[in-house]
């Protein structure tokens, strides 16, 4: 009798709901590792698309055995994400975005940290690609993440889930994410793969969460992320999602009205600063008012995100 092939060192999960051209070129790029197939497998999780999304995956998985459909029925991305390293084989659970490319190295520099740190949590940037010709001030940084050119340990950042590798074993001491985080649908939502960070450093600071800039994929800027409108509702929703991970629960005593008051506060600065974006602001470092807005009045956004949370779980 046979012996059953050798489980992957690396499994590739990919959580996707109804981008079937972008998920292509992604599966294409995963398929085509320096890293031999037998090292990796990936496991792609159709989190209910409507559009030949299994056709798609399966009729690729044809030609590359190491590649597998699975259809996750619960919305949202916690839930599809826990499908994933549910079912993988591999030592570490890897995930990438529906809509990122991966460097024809991504795999095998993954396997070098792996082989040398043995963390519980690794990653590395995401660079900004775009599919049309992007507005005049929109900066390739906007769309990226880059915690600079040195392989280190981190204590204090964080690595995001486009690009992000967990020891299996963490995901099954934490039975995975929290599926009241991350995206539900089109429904904007953050925070999944922050949590077990969190865990780590409260919990098991002995852990290692390590950052490697060799390990970087590309990441689409899609159309409607270059629109001030969508940046702002991302940052309120952001901030929302900050409060509910970083900060304590409101105690009994906390008021709505002095939530209320502080938000009129902030809408004042604000304001404030939407008049300095448009005619004071420092030209030679913000261009465009845009530039401005992005950097600076925006963060007044987030924090009027993180207050309507606070405001929220008072009621």
């Amino acid at each position: 009798m046979s012996k059953p092939p050798p489980a992957p060192k690396i499994s590739v999960v990919v959580c996707t709901y109804n981008r079937v051209d972008l998920l292509t070129e992604a599966l294409h790029s995963l398929c085509d590792q320096a890293l031999p197939a037998c090292c990796y497998e990936i496991v792609v999780v159709d989190n209910n698309s409507r559009d030949n999304t299994r056709e798609v995956v399966e009729g690729l998985g044809r030609h590359h055995p190491h590649l597998r459909y699975v259809l996750e029925r619960e919305q949202g991305l916690s839930a599809a994400r826990n499908r994933g390293w549910q079912e993988a084989h591999g030592e570490y659970v890897a995930y990438i975005d529906d809509d990122c490319k991966v460097p024809k190295q991504w795999l095998t520099v993954a396997s070098a940290v792996i082989e040398k740190v043995h963390p519980a949590v690794f990653g590395g940037p995401f660079r900004a690609f775009y599919k049309q010709t992007p507005p005049p001030w929109f900066r390739d940084a906007y769309g990226s993440y880059d915690l600079g050119s040195e392989a280190r340990v981190l204590t204090r950042r964080f690595l995001f889930g486009g690009n992000i590798f967990f020891s299996r074993k963490l995901l099954t001491e934490l039975d995975g994410f929290d599926a009241t985080l991350g995206m539900q649908g089109q429904q904007l939502g953050y925070g999944e793969e922050i949590a077990p960070q969190l865990y780590l450093r409260t919990h098991r600071p002995e852990q290692v969460i390590y950052y490697e800039p060799r390990l970087y994929v590309y990441h689409l800027v899609r159309p409607e992320k270059m629109r001030l409108r969508w940046i702002a509702y991302q940052r309120f929703v952001q901030g929302g999602y900050t409060y509910r991970l970083f900060e304590k629960p409101v105690s009994p005593e906390m008021r709505q009205g002095r939530l209320l008051k502080q938000a009129g506060k902030v809408l004042l600065r604000l304001s404030l600063e939407l008049t300095r974006g448009v005619s004071r602001r420092d030209r030679k470092r913000y261009p465009y008012a845009q530039n401005y807005l992005y950097e600076e009045a925006f963060q007044h956004v987030a924090t009027l995100g993180r207050l309507y949370e606070q405001y929220r779980q008072c009621r």
